[in-house]
């Protein structure tokens, strides 16, 4: 994805093409906000804190099948 953003945005036209492809994956940036504090278990039932990755950068994506 980082290397995605980088070549589209090294284009005139690239900041709109990420804000599109962004939008199209649903993904939605939180520009300097906070995210909020949340807990769930790990694979091993362990668990995992936001508040544990803090200084790094977290993906956070949610799938589900219905």
């Amino acid at each position: 994805m980082a290397i995605l953003a980088v070549l589209l945005l090294a284009t005139p036209a690239g900041a709109a093409q990420l804000e599109d492809l962004l939008f199209d994956l649903q993904l939605v940036p939180l520009d300097g906000q906070t995210a909020p504090q949340f807990t769930l278990p790990g694979l091993d039932g362990a668990p995992v804190s936001l508040s544990q990755f803090r200084d790094h950068v977290v993906l956070l994506y949610f799938w589900a099948t219905w």
